[in-house]
C-alpha cells in the first residue's frame, strides 16, 4: 500500500518537474523573441530616425574652405551616421582635392560628423613628354605646369601612367615605382632634401641625385640607401669645397667610403693679336725687290681639347676627410 503511494507521489512529482521546465522553456522563447523584434525596432530606427546627421564640422590646415571640404565628402545634413562610410569618404577628400593629403572622418553620436585634414606638402617635379607634374611628398599629383618649380628637384626617367591631380604617381614598371617611393621616404626621413636639385631613377640599380646643381651624387642601387644618403650630404656639405664640381662615388655596406671626381673645366689659350698693318706713308715701294719666302714648315698635329679632365680623389673614411 505504502510503495503504491510512494509511486504515485513520484509519478506527480516528476509531472511538475515537466511542467516547469516546459514553462522555462516557453518563457526563454519569449523573452528571445521580444529581445529579437526590439533588436530589429532599434536597427530600423537607427537606420532611418535615429542618429542622422545634423552638424559638420572641419579641423586642420588647408586651402581649401571648410565648405569646399564637406561638399568634397559628399556628406549632407540628415544622412545616417550608421550607414555613412568613413573610409570611403575619406577617400573621395582626399582624391578630389589634390592639396588634401590626409583626411580622417569621426563619426560624433548621436548627430556629428568631424572631418580632420592635413595639407600636401609640395616636394617635386616630375618631368614627362609635354611638361612637369608637381607632386607631395607623399607622391600624391597636385599640378601640371609647362615648366617646373625651379624650388624643388626634378625627377627624371620616371616613366608615369597617371597624370590626374588628386592621384599617386604610377610606374608602368613595378619595380621601378617601388625604388620611386622608397627613395622619397628615406630622403624625407634622413632629412636630406634641401639643395638637392634633380633626381634620376631611370636605373634602378644605378640611381642618381644632383645637389646644388654641382655635385652628381652615384648612389648605385637601393641597398644601404639611408647610409648612402646621410654620408653624401654630409660630404657634400661639409668636405666638398663650394666651388667644386663632379660626381661623388657611394659605396655600400657602410664602408664610410666615397670617391669623388672634379670636373676640370677646359682652359683657352688667350687670342693672340695680329699686329697692326703698316700705314701707307706714301712713299713708293719697290715692287721688282726680291723678298725672302720662309720655309714651308708642317704644322703640328691639331688635338681637339677635352672638355673635362677627370681627377679621381677618394675620399677616407668620415671624421678623417680632409677639406678639399
Amino acid at each position: 500500500m505504502r510503495d503504491n503511494e510512494r509511486n504515485t507521489n513520484n509519478r506527480n512529482g516528476g509531472n511538475v518537474r515537466k511542467k516547469r521546465r516546459r514553462r522555462r522553456q516557453n518563457l526563454s522563447l519569449y523573452y528571445a523573441a521580444i529581445f529579437f523584434l526590439v533588436a530589429v525596432v532599434g536597427i530600423i530606427l537607427s537606420l532611418t530616425v535615429f542618429f542622422n546627421v545634423k552638424e559638420v564640422t572641419v579641423t586642420g590646415n588647408s586651402i581649401y574652405t571648410n565648405n569646399d571640404i564637406i561638399l568634397a565628402s559628399g556628406i549632407k545634413t540628415g544622412d545616417n551616421l550608421v550607414r555613412l562610410g568613413s573610409s570611403k569618404t575619406e577617400k573621395k577628400i582626399v582624391s578630389s582635392l589634390p592639396y588634401v593629403d590626409t583626411a580622417t572622418v569621426t563619426k560624433k553620436f548621436p548627430d556629428k560628423v568631424e572631418i580632420e585634414v592635413t595639407p600636401s606638402v609640395e616636394f617635386a617635379n616630375i618631368k614627362y613628354e609635354s611638361g612637369y607634374l608637381l607632386i607631395s611628398d607623399s607622391g600624391k599629383i597636385l599640378s601640371y605646369s609647362a615648366a617646373p618649380k625651379s624650388e624643388y628637384p626634378v625627377i627624371i626617367g620616371c616613366e608615369n601612367e597617371n597624370f590626374d591631380p588628386g592621384k599617386p604617381v604610377t610606374i608602368a614598371d613595378e619595380e621601378n615605382e617601388k625604388a620611386f617611393y622608397s627613395l622619397i621616404e628615406t630622403m624625407i626621413a634622413e632629412d636630406v632634401t634641401e639643395k638637392i636639385t634633380e633626381i634620376d631613377i631611370s636605373d634602378r640599380y644605378n640611381i642618381s641625385i644632383v645637389y646644388d646643381d654641382r655635385i652628381r651624387v652615384e648612389l648605385g642601387s637601393l641597398n644601404d640607401l639611408s647610409y648612402k644618403l646621410r654620408f653624401s650630404y654630409m660630404l657634400v656639405n661639409e668636405k666638398i669645397s663650394i666651388n667644386k664640381k663632379g660626381t661623388l662615388y657611394m659605396k655600400g655596406n657602410n664602408s664610410n667610403e666615397a670617391s669623388f671626381v672634379e670636373d676640370i673645366p677646359e682652359t683657352i689659350p688667350p687670342e693672340t693679336t695680329p699686329p697692326d698693318e703698316t700705314a701707307d706713308s706714301g712713299e713708293e715701294t719697290d715692287v721688282s725687290e726680291e723678298t725672302s719666302v720662309p720655309e714651308e714648315t708642317t704644322p703640328p698635329e691639331e688635338t681637339t681639347p677635352e672638355t673635362t679632365t677627370e681627377a679621381t680623389e677618394p675620399l677616407p673614411p668620415v671624421g678623417i676627410v680632409p677639406s678639399v
